[in-house]
């Protein structure tokens, strides 16, 4: 499966990176006629792409790739035959076309690593904050987030009205504060962001053993009255995100050794062949 037609090329401004439709892990996703647009964006993140790496993934792939990986930036403007892909298909494309153009050669290995567990807190309890999607569900929204559906919600609990992947918004009564939600997601997409959200040192995995689709809300900070001049450490930001999965979501992190799937770059050109 491949692009049609594209077009890349390097980008070294500092304009703020543009798609036109989100590229993260989760199945968000915004019909776009079988089009890909893309600017500055780095040759890391479309290998993320690409592969669907969650970030415990990315983190190993980086520490065996070339370091300009991650700071060289191109804008990709391609077009589908297929004038209706879905975001799966777009990433097999991508696979070929990096394969194609920056020479990509990489395989995989399973090793066996220190991970996080995320398991339930209580077994067969789910917190107050985390409930299945009903199976029965029609309403449920797949489009971006706009006037008639506000990313950002009035109330702690709230849920986006977005399906498929995760929101985070900002809480203005508590700007220390983080908030993200997700609707009709399964565990495994929540498990693989909460690296990046916490900074852990260790791949997450989900181990609940819940299957199914799910809607939940999640805040953590620390507490407005008790907030210094000094931005909260590492380790703070890790509790505070630890102790709200815990209360809001029946869910916690173990610590133990797993097999984990690991991508690896054999080999990539810096710059891509001739358009």
């Amino acid at each position: 499966m491949a692009f049609e037609v594209a077009t890349i090329k390097p980008n070294v401004s500092d304009h703020p990176p543009q798609v036109n439709f989100t590229l993260g892990s989760g199945d968000t996703y915004a019909e776009t006629g079988g089009r890909f647009r893309a600017s500055n964006i780095s040759l890391l993140d479309y290998v993320r792409f690409a592969y669907k790496l969650t970030d415990g993934q990315i983190q190993i792939l980086q520490a065996n790739a070339p370091k300009w990986i991650e700071t060289a930036r191109f804008d990709i403007v391609a077009k589908s035959e297929n004038p209706d892909p879905t975001k799966d298909q777009m990433r097999l494309m991508m696979q070929s076309l990096l394969t194609e153009r920056f020479k990509l050669v990489v395989h995989t290995e399973t090793r066996e690593l220190p991970v996080l567990a995320l398991v339930l807190a209580k077994p067969g309890k789910l917190g107050p904050q985390l409930h299945p999607h009903p199976a029965d569900d029609d309403a449920c929204s797949n489009v971006v987030a706009s006037a008639d559906h506000p990313s950002e919600p009035k109330d702690p609990s709230d849920v986006p009205p977005v399906c498929g992947g995760l929101m985070s918004v900002g809480v203005p009564g508590s700007p220390s504060h983080v908030r993200i939600g997700g609707r009709k997601v399964p565990l495994t997409l929540l498990a693989a962001h909460l690296n990046e959200m916490g900074q852990f040192d260790r791949p997450i995995l989900d181990r609940t053993g819940l299957i199914g689709t799910f809607d939940f809300a999640l805040e953590w900070g620390p507490d407005p009255a008790h907030v210094s001049a000094t931005p909260e450490d590492h380790a703070d930001r890790q509790t505070y995100l630890q102790e709200a999965l815990q209360d809001q979501l029946g869910l916690k992190l173990k610590r133990q050794k797993a097999p984990v799937n690991v991508l690896l770059i054999d080999h990539i050109d810096r710059q891509p062949t001739e358009n």
